[in-house]
């Protein structure tokens, strides 16, 4: 049976509807979605890692933050990737949630610190700066009307070597359309 591995968004968690529309449209396929503690970097690869080696996906798919962990483990783990609106600076784009939050999901209260972003920070200077995304293995799935990370046609510039990058109207920074991420999926596993 081939395996999904969805990684949510900050603030989100594994069972969140994303997760759910996908269990949904692909009820032949395994979708495993972990939920995961963003405050602490180390054990979010930590427990990736794990999640590799326990169910070998076949295919990543993450959105928002949880794109910024499906472009490090396409490249690492050699799979292919769907990205969904995806930061590639969290320490810059969590700037914004520093002191206390709540998870959407699970109502978890939780306070990020300066120090939390500056794991990220060493994460995307020593290790996600030098990931090379593979052309025919990535998919970008992006926003024209992100009203949290703003515009995205960085992302070409950022990944010249990539081809797939797809934009759409009126979908904001969740992503409610499953419809574009099914064609993609539909083409890496078919």
């Amino acid at each position: 049976m081939k395996t999904i591995l969805y990684i949510h968004g900050f603030n989100s968690a594994g069972n969140g509807a994303k997760a759910e529309a996908l269990k949904a449209a692909y009820p032949k396929l395994k979708v495993v979605s972990p939920t995961f503690a963003y405050k602490d970097i180390g054990s979010v690869l930590k427990q990736i890692n794990s999640t590799f080696i326990t169910s070998r996906p076949n295919l990543v798919i993450g959105t928002s933050l949880g794109g910024f962990f499906a472009l490090y483990c396409g490249c690492k783990y050699k799979i292919p990737c769907i990205t969904i609106n995806p930061t590639t600076e969290p320490s810059e784009t969590l700037r914004n949630m520093l002191g206390e939050n709540k998870n959407f999901v699970t109502k978890e209260r939780y306070i990020i610190t300066e120090q939390d972003l500056e794991k990220y920070r060493k994460f995307e200077d020593e290790t996600f700066a030098k990931i090379t995304p593979a052309d025919g293995q990535t998919a970008f799935i992006l926003s024209n009307d992100d009203e949290l990370l703003g515009d995205h046609h960085y992302l070409e510039e950022l990944y010249p070597q990539c081809h797939n990058f797809q934009y759409f109207d009126g979908q904001g920074h969740r992503f409610a359309s499953i419809k574009p991420i099914k064609a993609q999926i539909d083409r890496f596993l078919s």
